[in-house]
């Protein structure tokens, strides 16, 4: 572990207060690392977001602990001064202090302020070669070379901007603010790149990437009618006429990347004939073909990123990967030999099974981490949403939707001009909708509404709370439910006939229902999905939200897996609640004893209020008639608990 987590660890070697109150402005305790092992020495970190929030935790759950020595509980607020909290909490524990300003004093603080906790690593490596002064000017300079590796004085040309662009957006990796912006002032002054959007390239990774799309067609046509003109033989060397970054070798294999992993998509109408091999990737030669190769791309990436799936982020990128990997497969499945399957079988059991043992692990540690520059649970999305300060915004929760739909939704999408930056978030556990569905409309962590757990009738009243209180009129915030079906009809849709409306929250249930009743598993969720895809019901949908001046973001409350069987377990009143992947139990003994019965899942009481005592289905087991197949959700699969969160631009905005 770096020196600079020691020193945060070494404030709470015991003997100590059991309540410590630490001003933290620079989000240094929210690091994973850090809060797991805290949690292992038996600390329990507690956020003070808001007041009224905090105190209901802190007097229902840890006040007559702590008074009685049974936990030790850290309290972390962004403020500098700890006297603005009350004197009840400042009387009882002892107050500590950790910034950024301690470890780097020789760099400028509001540019290190902006930095991502997980680059803080690669700083402390490197700040001891520091030489310059703490203007911001330095500090930039500084963190672009020795951090993020981007050197400006490569960058002379539109080739040189390619590699550049290509290489960062495919890392995903955010820089702060204050560096993007410095990025496009000094590529703009680039004499040869003044005349390019440098502004949107640098800033959005789907603009690029929509950018990249039509440079790709045109650059197809120019080889095309080059080898028409030239006559040489066809061949990788042949094709080097035509001016343009493509004709790069290294940009030419960053984009072989990008066509395999579907953030672009090969074009149609082409003659392989008629060009050289290495485009071949981004052109429509054999889509079967095409598909495989995708398909054992996404495969051998996956299991190589398994391997290192040690953070939350990791995760998420792995989510997606799968999503992709799992369209595919139930495109071609009828096609590809017993091994295939297998290997396919095999990764989804190792990737579940390690996913379950790393959030029993580092799921306690999520919610306290900021929702900017993106949320990481989905109780933090509305509170993401006041941040991005649109002047409307609608949320649209597809109900039950993992990232097998996502990427069969995108690809439509994509057919449509709609560009998307896309991440990925947490729900809930269990993952239920009236859990995770409610924690998103409501902006709070499920043990802040236990009166309503078990419903979803509350939630237009919770999200129109969440608004009025951050200053917009309930009048100003619309919420919708059981949105999907029949014809759309833009005079059914609240935001958009009523001009007041600045923040809406639409819940369509197609994706949730179709899971329900999906008697053929995934695959023939898929082909109904199409179906209701190919109707525009969506699609009309964005449009219409578009066109009424909506910023746009689609996320799920959880999402969902393929399981089988294992028998009805008959608890009778015993059990406050009976789903297919979780039951919830009035007492904890009868809970655990029917855990040990069937080797299940006693799951943490994480964020819930104190009488939910969860049993989950581990692996793809389900509370259902022996051998029977389910889509179902509850638990804490991959594909039930990592769901996507995207904003969708319409191109034509651009």
């Amino acid at each position: 572990m770096s020196s600079w987590r020691n020193e945060i660890l070494n404030i709470f070697e015991k003997p100590l207060s059991s309540l410590n109150i630490v001003s933290d402005p620079d989000g240094l305790l929210n690091d994973e690392n850090i809060l797991t092992k805290l949690q292992k020495g038996n600390f329990t970190v507690v956020e003070i977001q808001d007041f009224i929030s905090f105190r209901y935790i802190f007097e229902t759950k840890y006040r007559d602990a702590l008074k009685k020595h049974e936990q030790f509980l850290i309290v972390r607020t962004d403020k500098d001064n700890l006297n603005a909290l009350p004197y009840d909490l400042l009387k009882m524990g002892s107050k500590h202090k950790v910034g950024l300003s301690t470890f780097f004093p020789k760099l400028s603080y509001p540019i290190i302020k902006q930095l991502d906790v997980t680059d803080i690593d690669a700083l402390y490596t490197v700040y001891g070669q520091y030489q310059g002064s703490s203007s911001n000017n330095d500090t930039i300079d500084f963190l672009l070379k020795k951090v993020y590796k981007v050197h400006l004085n490569t960058i002379e040309n539109t080739t040189d901007f390619m590699k550049f662009l290509l290489s960062y957006h495919y890392r995903g990796k955010q820089l702060p603010k204050g560096l993007v912006l410095y990025l496009i002032k000094e590529i703009s002054q680039i004499e040869g790149l003044k005349s390019l959007p440098v502004k949107q390239l640098v800033q959005s990774r789907s603009f690029f990437y929509s950018y990249l799309q039509d440079e790709w067609h045109d650059y197809i046509n120019q080889l095309r009618e080059e080898q028409d003109v030239v006559k040489d033989p066809i061949s990788s060397n042949s094709y080097y006429h035509t001016v343009h970054p493509f004709s790069d070798p290294d940009v030419r294999r960053l984009l072989n990347d990008l066509f395999l992993e579907n953030k672009l998509h090969p074009v149609k109408g082409f003659n392989k004939e008629e060009l050289p091999v290495w485009v071949h990737p981004g052109v429509v030669v054999d889509e079967y073909a095409d598909k495989v190769e995708k398909f054992n791309h996404f495969l051998e990436k996956i299991n190589d990123e398994i391997n290192n799936a040690f953070t939350y982020k990791t995760w998420i990128d792995i989510a997606k990967l799968y999503g992709e990997l799992s369209y595919l497969y139930h495109q071609i499945a009828n096609e590809l030999n017993k091994n295939v399957h297998k290997n396919f079988r095999d990764l989804s059991q190792t990737m579940n099974q390690n996913f379950e043992a790393w959030m029993f692990e580092k799921y306690a540690t999520l919610y306290n981490i900021p929702y900017y520059p993106s949320p990481v649970m989905v109780d933090r999305i509305p509170h993401y949403l006041e941040s991005v300060e649109r002047d409307k915004v609608a949320l649209i929760v597809l109900d039950g939707m993992n990232f097998t739909q996502w990427s069969q939704i995108k690809q439509s999408l994509f057919n449509h001009e709609y560009q998307i930056e896309e991440n990925g978030i947490f729900a809930w556990v269990p993952t239920l909708t009236s859990v995770s569905r409610q924690a998103i409309f409501s902006g709070k962590m499920p043990m802040m509404f236990s009166d309503s757990i078990g419903t979803t009738n509350k939630e237009e009243k919770l999200w129109k709370t969440f608004w009025e209180d951050r200053g917009i009129p309930k009048q100003s915030v619309s919420y919708q439910r059981s949105l999907g079906q029949g014809t759309y009809d833009n005079n059914h849709i609240e935001a958009i006939k009523k001009k007041n409306i600045k923040v809406a929250g639409l819940v369509v249930d197609t994706v949730d229902e179709l899971t329900h009743g999906a008697i053929q598993g995934h695959k023939g969720m898929a082909a109904e999905l199409d179906v209701w895809l190919k109707n525009g019901y969506l699609l009309n949908l964005l449009n219409g939200l578009s066109e009424a001046g909506f910023s746009i973001f689609i996320t799920s409350d959880h999402g969902n897996t393929e399981c089988q069987g294992i028998g009805r377990m008959s608890d009778g009143v015993l059990v406050q609640s009976k789903g297919e992947r979780v039951r919830i139990y009035n007492d904890k003994a009868v809970r655990d004893e029917r855990a040990n019965e069937y080797s299940l899942i006693k799951w943490p009481n994480i964020g819930l209020p104190e009488e939910m005592n969860v049993l989950l289905a581990n692996e793809n087991k389900a509370f259902i008639p022996n051998g029977q197949q389910a889509v179902s959700h509850g638990s804490i699969s991959l594909k039930e608990v990592i769901v996507p969160f995207v904003e969708v631009t319409p191109l034509k905005k651009q």
